[in-house]
């Protein structure tokens, strides 16, 4: 071999030798998966007002889907108890990395900076906002004053109008029916109450005392420019309507809950209530014999119940785990899940009519029932809400509470309700 052969050579075997491990060097270096790539990570979520909502069935079907999709996301629901509450995770520093509570509530949070706007963050996730109930996403909006989206709906209470069947029986009254207004349902619940046996049985409980009777009218205590809104005929209005109700001889206010007496006790021929499917297949097991009907309505706002009691989920402005917080949201959501509940008994904020319809297909315990009476009623529109708005609604309920009681008519209740409002409004300003 000559000189000039072997340098050829060398250089081929050199040639070869470079493309072999460029070769190699490119597959070490191919990307692989994102899912296999990703670090495992914990992610906790705190609520506040949603304990219900994220019970064992909401968490398993979440729990499944995210496994599936998102294997190294574990999330730890954080329970509404000692040491867990949302608001004194907050007050000491150590935030959540989601929050999940009712749509009117997301003022509060704004105000404690801890919200800050999604939408560009979906938008590169493909989330299309299309597929909600337009409402329900301008519900969430309205916590904003620049039209901001701070989170995304993953579940809708509705109210709904429960009755218990024997009661009526042994009455001899006709059940509830669809489309009934408030005079209505007040004459039937006199027919109800009565003691038998010794055991007295009330007619109806209105749920939420005033507030949930206000929300059709569009009245609040206060406005969304802290203004006090009480003291005008539309509440005057509802506080009469309301010791209509209370003072119907045999069906006064007790200590024992509403759903304890419908459920447990079995002595409430109507409770108006959220969503309380699931818990009423439960009672069922123990002898309650119920059904469902269509939410009153005042005649001038005809099937109209209150605020529809969104429950929204965000991501904390200070988790470090954007992105996959991101993806919890993404699952919360999906067609897959909310089809899921659905069919076990949760309404969904989605505009879907397939996943609309399975409403509690799947429970047994919910096949007879007249459930279309629950989609005859809509929401009336949430209103943009002060962060005030909860200490309003508390002195207004108490001062309810004094004109059912006898010690101040209805004039003085409202007005004493304006003034002790705006005392408050000017501490709680004042202390910031």
């Amino acid at each position: 071999m000559n000189p000039f052969q072997a340098r050829t050579i060398a250089l081929l075997i050199t040639a070869t030798v470079v493309v072999l491990s460029g070769c190699g060097s490119k597959e070490n270096k191919t990307a692989e998966p994102k899912e296999r790539q990703s670090s495992p990570v914990t992610l906790r979520l705190a609520s506040k007002g949603a304990a219900p909502i994220l019970d064992e069935v909401f968490q398993q079907v979440v729990g499944e889907r995210l496994k599936a999709k998102y294997p190294h996301i574990t999330l730890e629901y954080l329970p509404e108890t000692a040491g867990t509450k949302l608001d004194e995770l907050i007050a000491s520093g150590n935030a959540p990395d989601l929050i999940v509570t009712n749509t009117g509530a997301l003022a509060e949070y704004r105000d404690m900076e801890l919200l800050f706007n999604m939408e560009p963050l979906f938008t590169a996730r493909n989330l299309s906002l299309s597929r909600f109930d337009a409402n329900y996403i301008t519900d969430v909006r309205n916590a904003s004053d620049k039209n901001e989206l701070y989170g995304l709906p993953i579940n809708v209470s509705y109210h709904a109008m429960y009755y218990n069947k024997d009661i009526f029986d042994q009455a001899g009254a006709p059940y509830p029916t669809d489309g009934m207004y408030w005079d209505d349902v007040l004459n039937l619940a006199k027919k109800v109450t009565r003691t038998l046996g010794g055991v007295q049985y009330h007619g109806l409980d209105p749920g939420y005392t005033i507030i949930w009777m206000s929300q059709p009218l569009g009245v609040g205590a206060i406005d969304a420019n802290d203004q006090v809104t009480i003291n005008n005929d539309k509440w005057k209005r509802v506080f009469e309507l309301a010791k209509a109700i209370y003072t119907i001889p045999g069906n006064e206010l007790i200590a024992e809950s509403p759903k304890n007496q419908f459920m447990k006790s079995k002595t409430l021929g109507m409770l108006l209530d959220l969503n309380i499917l699931n818990q009423l297949v439960e009672a069922e097991k123990d002898g309650l014999h119920w059904d469902v009907a269509q939410y009153p309505s005042y005649p001038e706002k005809p099937n109209t119940y209150g605020n529809a009691s969104v429950s929204t989920v965000i991501v904390t402005k200070t988790t470090k785990h954007q992105e996959d917080a991101i993806s919890v949201i993404e699952t919360m959501t999906s067609d897959e899940v909310q089809m899921e509940l659905s069919k076990r008994g949760r309404l969904s904020p989605l505009a879907s009519n397939a996943i609309k319809q399975a409403l509690g297909s799947s429970n047994p315990g919910l096949k007879d029932k007249h459930l279309p009476s629950i989609f005859k009623s809509k929401p009336v529109p949430y209103p943009v809400s002060s962060p005030y708005r909860g200490q309003g609604e508390s002195i207004a309920i108490n001062k309810f509470k004094e004109y059912l009681q006898g010690t101040i008519d209805v004039n003085q209740a409202l007005s004493q309700a304006d003034e002790e409002i705006k005392q408050k409004l000017a501490a709680v300003k004042g202390a910031k």
